[in-house]
C-alpha cells in the first residue's frame, strides 16, 4: 500500500506540472473564460503558498523560508506514509495526495521563482476565491481527508493501534492545515493580495486591441502658490502605443500619439510639439496598458494606505517605479473590483504636482482607424520639436 501512496503523489506531481506547463505555454489560456460568471482559466504568479498566502510579502527570506517549509512538511508525509499501520489505507492514500501537492509548488517555485496558478472560480462580479491550482487542490483535499480520518475515521486492528494512528494522522493534519492556512493575506482586499490584482488588471487589457473611455483630468501644484486646473474630453487607444485624447472642455486641446511620435496642439494657440516616442522604452504612464511592457516587471506594487479610493467598493494601487523617474515619482490606480477596469490614473511628479485621470464610459475593442491617430494641421501652425529635433522651430 506505501507502493500505491507514492504511484498516487508521482500521478499528482505530473498531473500538477503538466497543467501548469500547458497554461503558462499557450497565450490564450493567460485568461479563458469556461463559465461565464463562475469559473476561468487565469494564470496567475503566485510567489506565496497555497491559494495566494504570503504572495505579497517582499522579504528577501521568503523563497528560503517557504522552500525549507515545503521540505519539512514532504519529509513528515513521507515518514507517516512508511510508518502507519497496514490497516490504515485511506491515510495512506490521503497522505500520497499531500506529498504530491506539496512536491508540486516546491518543484515549481525551484524552477520558475514562483508558482503557476490558474484555476478561478467566482460569483459573478460579487465574490472571487483566490486563484489556486491541482496541487493546492490535492493539499486541501488531503488535509481535510486526513483529519477526518484522524479525529473521525474508525481504524483497523487493535484498538490501541487505531486510537495512535489516528492520533498522529489528526496531528499530521492540523499541522499541514496550520501551515497552509496561518499566513496573513495582505492588502485590503482578502481574496486577492497586490501582485495578484496587478496580474488580474494586466490580463484584462492583454485582451484588448482598443477602447475608448471619456476623462476628466484635475491638476494641483503643490507650489509656493497652490494652483489647479481641470479638463474633460474623449480617450481613444488602439495597440500598438496609438493614443488620441481630445479636450474638449474648458479649453480645446488635443494629444496625440501614432506609435513613433507625440503630437501636443492647442489650436488657440496655433502651436504644436512634437517628441519622438519609443513603445518600448517611453514613460507615458497609459501606455503600459496597450504597449509591451509589464506592470510588474517595471513597478514596485502594493495597496496604497495614505487615502482611499473613490469608490469604496474599488481597490487602490500604488506602483512605484522600480528604476527612478523624472516624469513621476509613482501612480495611483484605482480599480473596479467587478471588472478589472481602471477607474481612475493618478500621476505623483516629484515635487509634488498630481494629475488625476477619472474614466468612464468603457468600451472596450472598439474599431478604431489609423488615420484617427494622424494629426492633420492647418497651414501656418509653429512646430516645436523636442527629441531628434530638439531646439529647432520649424513655421510650417
Amino acid at each position: 500500500m506505501k507502493l500505491v501512496a507514492l504511484g498516487m503523489a508521482a500521478a499528482v506531481l505530473a498531473l500538477d506540472l503538466l497543467t501548469k506547463w500547458w497554461v503558462k505555454s499557450t497565450p490564450w489560456l493567460h485568461y479563458h473564460k469556461v463559465v461565464d460568471g463562475f469559473f476561468a482559466i487565469h494564470f496567475v504568479r503566485n510567489e506565496g503558498i497555497a491559494f495566494g498566502l504570503f504572495h505579497s510579502n517582499p522579504s528577501a527570506w521568503k523563497p528560503v523560508i517557504l522552500s525549507v517549509l515545503a521540505v519539512l512538511a514532504a519529509v513528515m508525509v513521507l515518514y507517516y506514509i512508511w510508518t502507519s499501520p497496514p490497516g490504515e489505507r485511506g491515510v495512506q492514500l490521503f497522505m500520497g495526495l499531500l506529498l504530491g501537492g506539496i512536491l508540486g509548488n516546491f518543484c515549481d517555485r525551484l524552477w520558475r521563482g514562483y508558482v503557476v496558478d490558474f484555476l478561478d472560480f467566482h460569483w459573478q462580479d460579487r465574490f472571487a476565491w483566490p486563484t489556486f491550482n491541482l496541487a493546492d487542490a490535492a493539499i486541501t483535499c488531503g488535509v481535510a481527508a486526513v483529519l477526518y480520518q484522524g479525529f473521525f475515521g474508525a481504524g483497523s486492528g487493535d484498538r490501541a493501534s487505531s486510537r495512535s494512528s489516528r492520533k498522529n494522522s489528526g496531528s499530521l493534519g492540523a499541522f499541514l492545515l496550520a501551515g497552509m492556512l496561518s499566513a496573513p493575506l495582505s492588502g485590503e482586499s482578502a481574496s486577492h493580495g497586490a501582485l495578484e490584482v496587478v496580474d488580474r488588471v494586466q490580463a484584462r487589457y492583454d485582451r484588448v486591441e482598443s477602447f475608448s473611455a471619456d476623462f476628466r483630468q484635475v491638476f494641483q501644484s503643490q507650489g509656493v502658490f497652490f494652483e489647479s486646473d481641470w479638463g474633460e474630453g474623449i480617450l481613444l487607444m488602439k495597440r500598438p502605443g496609438k493614443m488620441y485624447w481630445e479636450y474638449r472642455r474648458p479649453t480645446r486641446k488635443l494629444f496625440v500619439a501614432d506609435g513613433k511620435q507625440t503630437f501636443f496642439y492647442v489650436p488657440g494657440e496655433n502651436q504644436v510639439t512634437i517628441t519622438d516616442l519609443d513603445p518600448e522604452t517611453a514613460d507615458t504612464p497609459l501606455l503600459f496598458l496597450l504597449g509591451p511592457k509589464r506592470i510588474r516587471d517595471d513597478f514596485l506594487v502594493e495597496f496604497e494606505t495614505g487615502e482611499g479610493p473613490m469608490d469604496e467598493s474599488n481597490l487602490l494601487l500604488r506602483l512605484t517605479p522600480v528604476q527612478a523617474r523624472p516624469e513621476f515619482s509613482y501612480l495611483l490606480l484605482e480599480l473596479s473590483s467587478r471588472t478589472w477596469l481602471i477607474q481612475r490614473l493618478s500621476v505623483v511628479e516629484p515635487i509634488g504636482n498630481r494629475n488625476d485621470y477619472i474614466f468612464s464610459r468603457f468600451r472596450e475593442n472598439v474599431r478604431i482607424r489609423d488615420k484617427q491617430f494622424r494629426l492633420e494641421l492647418p497651414d501656418g501652425v509653429e512646430i516645436i520639436r523636442i527629441g531628434s529635433g530638439a531646439g529647432r522651430r520649424v513655421p510650417s
